[in-house]
C-alpha cells in the first residue's frame, strides 16, 4: 500500500499539472501487487535460465550474458511494481492524465477528453481490479497504450468504481 504522504506528493504534482480553469475529478493509482502477480511468470522464466546459463557461464561468454538477461527476468516484477507505486492517474473535466517517477525520470501522458470512445472497456483482473481504456486510435507505441491503440488507467484496484466515474465524465462532457 502507498504511503499517505507519498499518495499525497504525487497528488499535488499533478495537481501542479493543471491548466488554468482545469478541474480534477478523480486520481488513482495502479495496484502495485496486482503489478508484480502479473509478471511473476518472468520469475518461473528467469530462474532456470540463470540457473542453467551460470553452470556454463565460466567457459562461455554467451552464458554470462544469458544469466545476465535471466537475472533481468527475476528484477522485472519487481522493478514494475516499484515503478506501480511512483504512478499516478488523474482524470479532469477535460483530459486524462498519467504521471510516473522514477529515479531521474519524470514522465506525464496526457490525452484529451474529445477524443474518448462512446463507451468506457474495463478489462478486469483478479479481486475487482483491472483496466481502464476509454480513448482509442492513437499509436500504440504510446506510453500507457495497448497494442490496438486504446488508452486508459492499468492495474486499478477497483475497475468497475474507475470505469464508471470515467463513464459519468465522459457522458457530463458530452451533455
Amino acid at each position: 500500500m502507498k504511503s499517505p504522504s507519498r499518495r499525497a506528493s504525487l497528488q499535488a504534482e499533478i495537481a501542479s499539472e493543471l491548466e488554468p480553469g482545469e478541474r480534477l475529478v478523480w486520481t488513482g493509482h495502479p495496484d502495485a501487487r496486482a503489478v508484480f502477480r502479473k509478471l511473476l511468470w518472468l520469475i518461473w522464466v528467469g530462474g532456470p535460465v540463470v540457473a542453467i546459463a551460470a553452470w556454463f557461464a565460466r567457459d562461455f561468454l554467451v552464458a554470462q550474458f544469458a544469466v545476465l538477461a535471466g537475472l533481468a527476468l527475476l528484477l522485472g516484477p519487481g522493478v514494475a511494481a516499484l515503478m506501480a507505486r511512483r504512478t499516478i492517474y488523474g482524470l479532469t473535466d477535460r483530459r486524462a492524465m498519467i504521471l510516473s517517477k522514477s529515479i531521474g525520470h519524470r514522465a506525464l501522458s496526457s490525452v484529451d477528453l474529445s477524443a474518448a470512445d462512446k463507451r468506457v472497456e474495463t478489462l478486469q483482473g483478479e479481486g475487482g481490479g483491472g483496466t481502464v481504456l476509454f480513448v482509442s486510435g492513437l499509436a500504440p507505441r504510446r506510453r500507457y497504450t495497448d497494442y490496438t491503440g486504446k488508452f486508459g488507467f492499468w492495474d486499478v484496484p477497483d475497475a468497475a468504481q474507475v470505469a464508471a466515474v470515467v463513464q459519468n465524465e465522459l457522458d457530463r462532457r458530452r451533455g
